[in-house]
């Protein structure tokens, strides 16, 4: 069910032979609904909301549910990320603007940035026949990711002590490629909120374990090898757009129940046609194998990608586009990729209540 039946509406007057809006109220301020992005039974309800500001200008906001954990101590885990996602600034993360209460429910608002899901275009892979990006474009991405991650770890307080911020959790669901080909990381500052949520059916835990793809398997976290959660996260993300197509396939998942497993991924890069320098830093970051230098930082892996990336914005924003539109001319009308065209939105829709 959309977010839109549980807030409170905004009865507003409308003049004749005029679209009527759908209007809430939320923490105080008035929103209108545009239209929702995810609400299946798999992932979290998402509401693509307008808000119009003193001086006349409207903006684009994403509004998701917050969930409260069960226990006293995630409670406050899910306080304290919250109050950094609030506190942190950085162009590559998307950005947590306010959490409001709705009565005995907690909403966080974050900005909106238009684009695509890297999930979404991951799925444009087996209809491509080939991976939707560039090697170049994929380090592009690479590097943007690290240097988001490079901020969190290496953020201070106002009082200027350091904290030591992870993001914990980085998948291809929680990276968006904007129509500019900026690459935003979200999921930081809400994920004790998205842990906390319980798994109800069969669909839902098939999704659980795909997302335990992109944490370390339990025997590499008791080995301790150094290469912090989220950046193996990130190695993952990396290692499923080089292969062109996700890991995860629904009509075997029983292949990756426990984790991704060593073997897999030296299978994985040994049929992988990339650099050699691209290689090691995927072996290094998921396997701990590489040459014998320090442990493996945002920084590191950013510089690193670096000089492997010759692409930019524009060159990603491009590719983004041939691929979309080759997808199109290859798309057949019994196809089943048109979902996964569908989320590929050139503009904001109007909401179906709206």
């Amino acid at each position: 069910m959309s977010l839109l039946h549980e807030l409170p509406p905004v009865r507003r007057f409308r003049f004749p032979f005029t679209p009527p809006r759908a209007c809430f109220r939320l923490g105080g301020k008035v929103y209108e609904a545009v239209r929702d992005l995810e609400c299946d039974d798999t992932r979290e309800p998402l509401l693509l909301a307008r808000r119009e500001d003193r001086e006349g200008t409207r903006s684009l906001r994403l509004i998701e549910r917050v969930h409260g954990p069960s226990s006293a101590r995630p409670s406050v885990r899910m306080v304290e990320e919250l109050t950094w996602g609030l506190w942190v600034r950085h162009p590559g993360l998307l950005q947590l603007l306010d959490v409001a209460a709705e009565g005995d429910r907690l909403y966080a608002v974050r900005e909106y940035v238009g684009g695509w899901r890297l999930d979404s275009v991951l799925g444009l892979g087996p209809l491509l026949g080939r991976r939707p990006l560039s090697v170049e474009a994929v380090c592009h991405v690479g590097a943007e990711l690290a240097e988001a991650l490079h901020h969190l770890h290496t953020w201070t307080d106002p009082s200027g002590h350091p904290t030591s911020l992870f993001h914990g959790h980085v998948s291809a669901r929680h990276v968006w490629l904007t129509l500019g080909g900026r690459v935003k990381l979200e999921g930081f500052g809400t994920r004790a909120s998205r842990a906390a949520a319980q798994v109800h059916s069969r669909r839902e835990w098939s999704e659980a374990l795909r997302e335990s793809l992109y944490v370390p398997p339990l025997e590499d976290t008791r080995r301790a090898r150094g290469v912090p959660r989220d950046l193996y996260g990130l190695a993952v993300v990396l290692l499923e757009l080089l292969r062109g197509r996700p890991l995860w396939e629904p009509l075997a998942p029983e292949r990756w129940r426990w984790g991704l497993q060593p073997d897999a991924v030296r299978r994985e890069l040994r049929w992988l046609k990339v650099p050699a320098g691209l290689c090691e830093v995927l072996r290094e970051a998921l396997l701990g194998e590489g040459p014998s230098a320090p442990p493996l930082t945002a920084a590191r892996l950013r510089e690193r990608l670096l000089r492997l990336a010759h692409s930019s914005r524009e060159g990603l924003a491009r590719e983004l586009r041939e691929a979309r539109g080759l997808a199109l001319s290859r798309l057949r009308p019994w196809d089943s990729a048109s979902a996964v065209l569908g989320t590929l939105p050139d503009a904001p829709r109007r909401a179906a209540g709206a």
